[in-house]
């Protein structure tokens, strides 16, 4: 005991607090465990051994059953009282082995029972549990609290925080803001690029996040691509100028190796709790939630205070009613979507009459990655995004010269270069049509090459998107295996073993495999389209043909 009657505390942390009153048995035991390197603390009586409870929070406590002040069941039932202290592991020791006292002790809430006089061996055996156990709840406490992805805090713990956080403020005074951050175009990021680059974003920006906040701050994954940082003792002046640190820092290091054309963009809100508008956390929730959509409407990539942003005038939105409009817009996005869709495959059908195998072609391809893709275990939209790219990539044609698209000699490599603009011109055209943002970036790099030799961007390896080296393959074996005026397609066989020749240089061997395995499993229904498409070519030929003849003068 010390010089003011407190308990003793041994070593930096707590492991184990003894409560009992014989100073013998009680140093002995200290001793004992501090030579096996256990954090010890001890206390002669029930109130200084509730008191250190409460100061130390120890990992286990040893209490003897009959103390001068209270028996050993009352701090057991004082502990289990207390929610904030589940995971304190309590072994009673007693030197009456009685049946009954064992089982008031239990029902007490004691982990463990033990009769002196005790094995050593016994008690470091069931400490060692008690250690265990404690490990184990501190686990699950953290799983419970924190998001599995980012190893931040989740969202009913954010809520917690800030509720503690405002509530000291309200009670104390002081400062207190928070910080709304979202990643720009997240969604394109995961159907560009496929969810685990995605993941690998989140990760890295919960990284920066960490990196650029003090430790007295909060970071948390609101949900989705969405974070917000709780910033006690912090005006919206300094807020901001953190959120403006971050938007810096996670555009500069959030990388993703396999993928050297991703640039990440935040946009952030800020908003503080001296604000006039703000009566509630939900209030500066919604506040910060303001300032950061307005950073959205104002062009993203940016900060915004929420003194910046007007008082609103509008009557509060349910929650509910907001959510049902945010699925209600989605899904007239979707139908926006596919209506654009149907009309830009309908200008491709029509090159069929300026342009037959052009139109054969997309219809192949876009086939051929419907069924390679039955094979993949792709999210939807990235799945939808692909198939939608194949049906649309030949669509910059319109800006090819009849002279080439219609040449019936072999082409130069002049006019092949001029040929395989087509990809970029689909994408100008497509450009102003913001619904086809995904698809848009598949087609932008399907003339990439695995080994770094292609273009526009000589991109290396995986870090061309996931659909883009998929598709080139597809493309590549209509290519191949279908007719042109100038020359007669090559069989399957001859086309997968170009393919194969090429793996690893021009393709994505991953791809190759897919492609080849998917062609030889079902052979008969690739051929059945090469035929159908060479039949449906010749006979388009010969009725442009008789169409020119006809209208000669």
């Amino acid at each position: 005991m010390s010089a003011n009657g407190g308990p003793i505390v041994v070593g930096d942390g707590l492991d184990i607090l003894i409560i009992d009153d014989d100073p013998t048995e009680r140093a002995l035991l200290v001793q004992r465990l501090a030579r096996q390197q256990y954090q010890v603390a001890h206390a002669a009586t029930g109130a200084e051994g509730l008191r250190a409870v409460y100061q130390y929070r120890p990992r286990i406590v040893i209490c003897d059953v009959l103390l001068p002040d209270m028996e050993g069941i009352d701090i057991c039932q004082r502990v289990r009282a207390d929610p904030t202290l589940d995971g304190v592991y309590i072994i009673i020791i007693t030197a009456y082995d009685s049946g009954r006292k064992k089982q008031r002790a239990l029902a007490a809430g004691a982990d463990d029972y033990l009769a002196k006089p005790y094995d050593p061996n016994e008690l470091r055996a069931r400490i060692r549990n008690g250690l265990r156990f404690h490990r184990l709840q501190e686990r699950l406490q953290r799983v419970a609290l924190t998001d599995g992805l980012t190893d931040l805090w989740n969202h009913h713990q954010f809520r917690e925080l800030l509720d503690k956080e405002y509530q000291r403020v309200r009670r104390y005074g002081g400062a207190l803001s928070l910080l709304m951050v979202d990643l720009d175009h997240f969604k394109s990021i995961n159907d560009t690029y496929g969810h685990e680059v995605g993941n690998q974003v989140l990760r890295q920006t919960a990284r920066q996040l960490l990196r650029a906040v003090r430790d007295t701050d909060y970071v948390a994954r609101y949900g989705g691509e969405e974070f917000a940082i709780i910033c006690p003792e912090t005006s919206l002046d300094d807020a901001a100028f953190l959120g403006e640190r971050i938007r810096l820092a996670i555009h500069k290091n959030v990388r993703v190796e396999t993928c050297a054309d991703l640039a990440v963009f935040t946009s952030v809100g800020a908003a503080s709790a001296s604000d006039p508008r703000v009566g509630s956390v939900g209030n500066l929730i919604d506040l910060a939630d303001q300032a950061l959509y307005e950073s959205k409407r104002n062009g993203r990539n940016r900060v915004t205070r929420a003194d910046q942003i007007g008082e609103r005038s509008e009557a509060p939105v349910r929650l509910d009613e907001v959510d049902r409009l945010r699925k209600e817009i989605h899904s007239l996005s979707l139908r926006t979507k596919e209506l654009c869709l149907q009309s830009v495959w309908a200008l491709i059908q029509a090159l069929e009459a300026r342009d037959p195998f052009t139109a054969w072609h997309s219809r192949n391809v876009t086939l051929y990655a419907t069924w390679a893709l039955e094979r993949v275990d792709w999210g939807a939209a990235l799945r939808k995004a692909t198939i939608n790219a194949a049906m649309l990539h030949n669509l910059g044609k319109i800006g090819i010269p009849d002279a080439l698209l219609l040449k019936s000699d072999e082409l130069t490599p002049e006019e092949l270069a001029t040929i395989r603009q087509a990809p970029l011109i689909t994408c100008k055209i497509l450009e102003p049509l913001r619904v086809f943002e995904t698809e848009i970036a598949i087609i932008r790099h399907l003339r990439e090459r695995f080994d770094g030799a292609g273009y526009p961007d000589g991109l290396v390896g995986a870090s061309a998107p996931i659909g883009s080296r998929l598709l080139s393959v597809i493309e590549a074996f209509d290519s191949m295996t279908g007719s042109r005026t100038y020359r007669t397609g090559i069989p399957i066989e001859d086309a997968l073993v170009e393919l194969e020749r090429e793996s690893g240089s021009q393709f994505d061997p991953d791809f190759v495999r897919l492609v080849v395995q998917t062609v030889q499993e079902d052979r008969a229904r690739w051929q059945a389209q090469i035929l159908r498409a060479r039949k449906g070519c010749a006979a388009a030929r010969c009725e442009v043909e008789r169409v020119t003849r006809n209208s000669a003068p």
